[in-house]
């Protein structure tokens, strides 16, 4: 017997780190922040899902680029070519 309700795990989003190679090669300005401030992750907004770079100091979204329809869901049917 528990001593109260179990929780079910939720969801969670993998934060990945960003390289200054990379923030420089998209034109980002860290202004003064180091590469570790920024991370690549998805978020889902009023125009669907994006996956952006965020300053993770500000939350100031610096760069952002349209994802799949769907975000993370992926369909049995993705790929499949009807003749």
């Amino acid at each position: 017997m528990t001593d109260g309700p179990t929780v079910a795990p939720g969801l969670s989003v993998e934060r990945e780190d960003v390289t200054e190679d990379e923030l420089r090669e998209l034109g980002i300005d860290t202004s003064g922040a180091s590469a570790s401030d920024f991370k690549r992750y998805p978020v889902l907004s009023e125009g669907g899902w994006y996956i952006v770079i965020k300053n993770q100091k500000t939350m100031e979204t610096v760069h952002r680029t349209k994802w799949t329809l769907l975000g993370p869901i992926k369909l049995v049917t993705d790929g499949l070519h009807i003749a």
